[in-house]
């Protein structure tokens, strides 16, 4: 559901990623985080040998040929060892598996079969050629594999042109949570070409020399594989992972030129583009609304496709070629906002960033650390990702906050992303509620959002089908341990406003069980669906302090609570107030009687900006946050005249189906 009603904590911690930077090479079964084995568990697999072999050309092309052994040590890893795959584009290169083997433990050695080879290759249609992929995927199936057994497969892959004229980098991860036996990776280089390196946890064995070529070599052993715990949660440094990086290019800026020589001129407006510009922004003038709607047309109207065909890893397509098919990856969609945006008169610039967790880029600059391109508009220093889709202007997807980037184009290339603020998550909720003596209760819920989650739930609710939107409210009320019903209006759907980062949603419900305890019992007071932004979420947030820096955010969010008291119910004691205004969190609630009943409000502002924090902030934000949390859990105690609607039907005799208390959140 996109996170409509769904959990959302007052910090997200970023799980071990190797990111999509740094993951350039990984064997078939490493490791992730997730499947880390616990302490004092038996690793699923051993990499026995890995060996890794570049061979560079003068012109930057490259042949790599990969040599693994990896033993079953688990049941469980049988399923992902059973198999193993590569792939490789074909415009520009040409890939094959020298031989693959299963090794039993008793030293027979079983070559796979040729009908154990599948080979599938992307192609047009009648010798087109395709729209956004030429890869070939060779998978070999491992014969007679048990427990003890090792796959053993050797590949090559060679390029016949290189992605980058003239250049090469590369960034080979380890994984500290395998077994490593033997791993090692050597580069193999032309001694004139300006090959650097730059290498964290291996062991560099001394160069040596070929004729013309120069050696290098790094070893990496791993016996005992790192356990996986609480201390690993969040985003680690480059320097604390076992990684080797080699790089041609002298810094970012080189990157950025390489990369802008080819891209840059796809993005010059063209008397289409004219066209299509002037179409999108009509009669406005204003320069920012200007953008705002020619970032809207694309994030709307271009939808997403990679961009796998030789070069076109990292060269755009033409922008006649994006809009006839109306598809494009992070960079089509770049080139042809930047065009657009040329058209209409308003500066831009392309930016690589990086897509993963990567917030340090390593001193040696590799291609693989800035893996996605975005824009920037100078006139506002704003940043915005039209990839991103449901992402209103002038906002960023929050992974996207705090990290470096590289401008093409720029005299000042490496720059940083700002933290973004917290106030741009923002959530308003109003209920109104009528309890009745028998513990039910009727009212009406209005949510405002306003920010990335007004985009995001509005077009979720474009697309809710007629008979979802039927079902709505009960399921969301089940969800929360509630028997009801009720009606969903979902506001203004309008095409103009649905990248707008104002939303509003309201609910009409009926609950038959929102008293729960019989005649008398307590409750914490929350909204009656979940919501991603709820104050009370506090209540039972994870205040376990993180020893890594971890992605983190902030919100602001409201809720009022208007409750009538039918006669014959009476809330015997409410919470105490409470109010805490700190640096990082304000929050302020307060429990009022009124003539009818019950007027509850609460406001909490979580200060922390999105983007990344150190530990002593973190553990900051706990010692603030708990004692909010406290109160937050203060429970509301009630006594009624009559027994509940779920007690009443519990009891009223063994022909009618008796109603199972739902669990209390």
């Amino acid at each position: 559901m996109l996170g409509l009603f769904a959990p959302t904590p007052a910090f997200s911690r970023a799980a071990w990623a190797w990111g999509l930077a740094l993951a350039v090479t990984l064997p078939a079964g490493a490791q992730t985080p997730a499947a880390a084995p616990a302490a004092g568990a038996q690793a699923p697999s051993a990499l026995q040998r890995w060996h890794v072999r570049y061979d560079l050309g003068p012109d930057g092309r490259a042949t790599m040929t990969q040599e693994l052994h990896n033993q079953v040590l688990q049941a469980g890893a049988l399923e992902d060892l059973k198999t193993y795959s590569i792939g490789f584009s074909n415009g520009i290169q040409q890939g094959q598996v020298l031989e693959a083997y299963t090794l039993k433990q008793d030293g027979r050695r079983i070559d796979v079969p040729a009908n154990n080879f599948q080979t599938q290759t992307s192609d047009g249609h009648q010798g087109g050629k395709p729209f956004f992929s030429d890869r070939t995927r060779i998978t070999v199936v491992f014969p007679e594999l048990a427990v003890g057994d090792t796959v053993a497969v050797k590949y090559r892959i060679e390029d016949k042109e290189a992605i980058f004229p003239g250049a090469f980098s590369v960034a080979h991860s380890f994984s500290p949570f395998m077994v490593h036996a033997d791993s090692r990776i050597t580069v193999r280089a032309p001694k004139g070409l300006p090959l650097r390196f730059e290498a964290h946890g291996l062991d560099e064995q001394p160069s040596a020399e070929e004729g013309e070529l120069s050696v290098r070599e790094w070893r990496y052993r791993n016996p005992q594989p790192r356990t996986w715990n609480e201390a690993d949660e969040g985003v680690w440094r480059l320097e604390e992972t076992p990684v080797l990086l080699a790089s041609t290019f002298a810094d970012y800026a080189a990157i950025a030129r390489a990369y802008g020589e080819r891209a840059l001129p796809k993005a010059e407006p063209t008397e289409r583009l004219r066209t299509l510009a002037q179409s999108i922004v009509g009669t406005v003038q204003e320069p920012r609304e200007r953008a705002r709607l020619l970032y809207e047309w694309v994030s709307t109207h271009i939808t997403y496709g990679g961009n796998c065909i030789g070069v076109g890893a990292v060269v755009p397509r033409d922008t006649d070629t994006v809009l006839e098919n109306r598809m494009g990856d992070c960079k089509d969609h770049a080139t042809l906002l930047q065009a657009l945006l040329g058209a209409a008169g308003i500066r831009s610039e392309q930016v690589l960033v990086n897509a993963g967790d990567t917030y340090d880029l390593p001193g040696l600059p590799v291609v693989a650390s800035a893996n996605h391109v975005i824009n920037y508009l100078p006139d506002w220093q704003m940043y915005v990702d039209a990839t991103a889709k449901q992402i209103p202007f002038g906002h960023l997807p929050a992974n996207a906050y705090a990290k470096p980037v590289v401008h093409v184009g720029s005299q000042d290339p490496l720059r940083r992303i700002p933290a973004g603020p917290a106030a741009q998550a923002v959530q308003r909720v109003h209920t109104t509620m009528r309890v009745a003596a028998d513990g039910s209760a009727s009212g009406h819920l209005r949510v405002e959002f306003e920010g990335t989650q007004a985009a995001r739930m509005r077009a979720y609710m474009r697309e809710l089908q007629a008979d979802a939107q039927r079902d709505f409210v009960r399921r969301l009320l089940a969800r929360s341990g509630y028997k009801g019903k009720g009606e969903l209006d979902r506001g203004d759907l309008s095409d103009a406003l649905l990248l707008s980062d104002r939303y509003a949603v309201e609910l009409r419900f009926d609950i038959d069980n929102f008293l729960q305890s019989g005649t008398q019992g307590a409750f914490v007071l929350a909204p009656v669906v979940d919501l991603p932004l709820s104050v009370v979420r506090l209540a039972v947030g994870d205040f376990t302090a993180p020893q890594r820096r971890v992605r983190c955010y902030g919100y602001h969010s409201e809720e009022r609570y208007d409750i009538t008291l039918a006669p014959g119910v009476q809330f015997t004691r409410l919470p105490e107030a409470f109010d805490s205004r700190h640096a990082t969190l304000d929050y302020r609630g307060s429990y009022q009687r009124t003539a009818q009943g019950v007027q509850v409000l609460r406001s909490l502002h979580d200060h922390t900006p999105q983007g990344l924090c150190e530990p002593g902030y973190m553990r900051d934000w706990i010692a603030q946050a708990e004692p909010v949390a406290r109160s937050l859990q203060g429970q509301v105690f009630y006594r009624l005249q009559k027994p509940t609607a779920a007690a009443t039907s519990k009891n009223s005799g063994p022909k009618k189906k008796a109603v199972r208390k739902p669990k209390r959140r």
